[in-house]
């Protein structure tokens, strides 16, 4: 095994987040052999079992999870990402690729749902929305670029991406 193996190995554990992997889903995904990876798990295992790390890779029946040691979890609650419901994440898409977008306009497309999901954003400080009119102009802020991962320093460059996105949809004109 090589160090290029563990390192695909880790690599594929930290993509994966806190979701729980195989080893079939990590060959499928890098192309190892299992045998390889099961011994770059093992040895990443006992690497991350060290007191001085504060990550942990823990196995949960056939599958693997990296995951922050429970001492150090509960001081770091307030940095975790909200689970986003997927309703709210078509909302904030929307509102993305479409900004500014009157709520109005946007309850049209997607009917009264939109409401709570504008809330959740809004609450969330991922969008801003202002009164305008009768309705309300909505626009996506810095902390939804942060917390969508985006490659982008603007609105603008937020729109562009979700225009891409959408455009590179299967069926899609």
């Amino acid at each position: 095994m090589t160090n290029e193996s563990e390192r695909l190995v880790e690599a594929a554990l930290f993509i994966a987040g806190q979701k729980a992997i195989t080893v079939k889903d990590i060959e499928e995904s890098i192309g190892l052999d299992p045998r390889t990876i099961r011994a770059a798990l093992d040895k990443l295992q006992k690497q991350y079992g060290s007191d001085e790390i504060a990550i942990e890779i823990i196995k949960m029946g056939a599958k693997y999870c990296m995951q922050v040691k429970g001492k150090y979890s509960e001081k770091m609650e307030n940095l975790e990402a909200p689970d986003m419901p997927k309703e709210v994440q078509k909302v904030a898409s929307l509102i993305a690729c479409y900004q500014p977008i009157m709520q109005s306009k946007l309850a049209d497309l997607v009917g009264p749902m939109v409401y709570d999901g504008v809330k959740v954003l809004s609450d969330g400080g991922l969008i801003t929305v202002k009164p305008k009119g009768r309705s309300f102009e909505l626009t996506t802020t810095q902390k939804f670029i942060e917390y969508f991962g985006l490659d982008a320093r603007t609105r603008e460059d937020v729109k562009r991406i979700f225009e891409n996105k959408t455009r590179a949809i299967p069926g899609k004109d």
